[in-house]
């Protein structure tokens, strides 16, 4: 009877996932990778294996027939449980090619891609960002500018960063935008597809699919043992991308070690055996493991294929055919919708043309109604614009007119003020010559003043003279009636004196110009008063 032990608790890491499993103490390593495999629904089991982290940090891996518990596994300190990992432990020639299920390749891709990102395979600031713009097809789908908008790859970790290292001066930003472009070139692929583009381009690389350790020749000098799908090489300790010698698995024969001496034979019997030491003799176990694992696989490649990879590749041939098939109508489909969308904005493009047309239309019979009415009232304006401008030009006419009148008074106005100014200089001229004639008038005044009491004194002798001679009347004298005077009584009087006469006929002469003068003066101030009334008039 099968003997039992108490339940252990196994988590299990796939790139993918974390999984979880309680099995018994005493099960063995194949019984948790099986659960695994059909967990996830993997069938092409070879690739891989169940690892745990060895002390110096190297992956240590199961040994499948035998039981967990004996294989030094370590557990977790706070609830006892075995931590495993499942990942490829060996790899294909071709992967793209020889990977069958999409599912191994999705795990081949994630395992890469880590490898790529650790920098554990070295690879070009291009080749980088090529890689990334798959990695982002394969997890965002198709780029679409409304959805991936600036910014959207802040959160992803798409470049090695050496590669980030190298251009310190690139910011995130400008990573993305170089990515960007790449991606959107990758429009139609699905995830599978980007996928094992990336795989392309990864087996590409110098370092793919090559697990290195470190040995020393025969003579203590230290190397790097590569060992791959194909070939087990030597390569220099300085150097693990140009390999000295290198062995490919159908040459080789044998291999085995003991202690710290690993040993090598090959198939032809004159050639000599490869031997190598290494520090740790536990990693002679892990390096004689993958060379009997790649040596069985290499040779199964080069055989007539089994029925399980028979059928396998069968149902992946049919499940391409299916989804090309399932594509193909997705796609006739999405051309379809697309058509029919393009019909439908056709359409509703022409009805909106349509309505602008019946509304430009109605809009247009609007305004030619309104024309109508525009004509109308234009035709009422133009008539009334020509009445206006026939009342126009005839106040043109009339303004023409006025302005010539006011040119003409303007004229007018300038003569009249140089007549006025003259008249005033004429007026000044008078007013100064009646100035000196009432001055001389004065003097004339005076010196009448002055003959009168002359006249007086000789009168007076007169009167005296007559006294003793004759009687004689003579009147009171007066300017006016000198020369009557003596006429009158020149029949009374005899005896006339000649200086009497002769003064009579002077002061006469005087009094007449006087008169003469005054009235000729009395005359031009009429004269001037007249013109001055006109000029008033006129203004």
């Amino acid at each position: 009877k099968k003997k039992k032990g108490k339940q252990i608790s196994v988590k299990i890491s796939t790139l993918d996932a974390d999984l979880n499993f309680s099995v018994d103490s005493f099960s063995k390593a194949n019984y948790v990778f099986d659960l695994v495999c059909h967990t996830i629904g993997l069938r092409e089991t070879w690739y891989f294996g169940l690892a745990y982290t060895g002390k110096n940090g190297s992956l240590v891996w199961l040994k499948l027939d035998k039981r967990i518990i004996d294989q030094n596994v370590p557990r977790s300190s706070e609830n006892g449980s075995v931590e495993l990992k499942f990942f490829a432990k060996f790899y294909p020639e071709v992967l793209d090619v020889e990977l069958i299920q999409e599912v191994t390749r999705h795990l081949f891709y994630l395992q890469l891609q880590q490898l790529v990102l650790s920098e554990k395979l070295t690879c070009t600031p291009e080749a980088a960002i090529l890689l990334a713009s798959y990695a982002v097809q394969a997890k965002f789908g198709d780029y679409d500018e409304e959805i991936h908008k600036p910014g959207f790859l802040a959160n992803e970790v798409l470049l090695p960063q050496q590669v980030i290292d190298q251009y310190q001066s690139v910011t995130g930003q400008m990573w993305e935008a170089q990515i960007t472009p790449w991606y959107a070139g990758h429009h139609g692929l699905t995830r599978d597809e980007a996928e094992l583009e990336y795989l392309k381009i990864v087996q590409e690389f110098e370092m793919s699919g090559v697990e290195y350790f470190k040995i020393k020749d025969g003579n203590g000098l230290d190397l790097w043992l590569g060992i791959d799908a194909k070939s087990i090489s030597m390569y220099p300790f300085s150097d693990k991308l140009h390999h000295t010698k290198s062995y490919q698995w159908s040459q080789l024969a044998d291999m085995s070690y003991c202690g710290n001496k690993f040993v090598i034979k090959q198939t032809q019997k004159l050639a000599s055996d490869l031997v190598f030491l290494v520090d740790d003799p536990e990693v002679n176990k892990v390096i004689l493991d993958l060379c009997r694992g790649n040596h069985e696989l290499f040779m199964q490649r080069r055989s007539v294929d089994s029925m399980e990879i028979q059928q396998m590749k069968e149902q992946a041939r049919e499940e391409k055919a299916r989804k090309q098939l399932e594509r193909t109508r997705l796609e006739k489909e999405k051309n379809l919708r697309l058509m029919l969308q393009n019909e439908k904005k056709e359409i509703e493009e022409k009805l909106l043309q349509f309505q602008e047309e019946h509304r430009s239309t109605g809009e247009a019979l609007r305004r030619s109604e309104e024309t109508a009415d525009l004509l109308e009232k234009a035709k009422v304006a133009e008539e009334e614009a020509l009445l206006l401008r026939a009342k126009l030009g005839k106040s043109d006419q009339e303004l023409q007119s006025l302005k010539l009148e006011i040119v003409q008074l303007k004229d007018v106005n300038h003569q009249l003020s140089q007549k006025l100014h003259k008249y005033e200089q004429y007026v000044q001229q008078l007013n100064e010559q009646g100035q000196a004639r009432t001055a001389e008038m004065s003097h004339i005044r005076e010196e009448l003043y002055a003959t009168q009491s002359a006249l007086n004194e000789a009168n007076m002798k007169l009167n005296l003279f007559a006294n003793q001679h004759v009687v004689l009347y003579v009147p009171p004298f007066t300017p006016l009636d000198l020369s009557s005077l003596v006429d009158r009584n020149s029949n009374e009087i005899s005896i006339v004196n000649p200086d009497m006469q002769q003064l009579s006929q002077e002061i006469e002469k005087e009094r007449v110009e006087y008169h003469v003068k005054s009235r000729n003066i009395e005359q031009q101030l009429f004269n001037l008063r007249s013109e001055i009334e006109v000029l008033k008039v006129d203004e």
